[in-house]
């Protein structure tokens, strides 16, 4: 009865194998490096992260920075059809 059902694909893994093979999750994370974040600990600041920083700055000074949440077009549109 168990294991004598006709598989559709023979290629198929079995449910029963996924089930029984142990977990990869704990290996994959630890096959990788550790993230750096952009100030890590002040040992590592990425290069690409600051000039956009510093760019955003500018335009912040300038007035063409991003809009703050809630202030973007589609709320000025909203705002002048009430």
């Amino acid at each position: 009865v168990f294991g004598t059902a006709k598989i559709s694909n023979p290629h198929q893994r079995s449910v029963r194998k996924l089930l029984l093979a142990a977990p990869k999750g704990q290996r994959v994370v630890d096959w990788y490096p550790p993230v750096l974040n952009h100030n890590f600990g002040g040992i590592y600041e990425d290069p690409f992260y600051m000039r956009r920083q510093d760019q955003l700055e500018r335009l912040r000074r300038r007035g063409k920075g991003p809009p703050k949440k809630g202030q973007g077009k589609r709320a000025k549109t909203k705002k002048t059809k009430k």
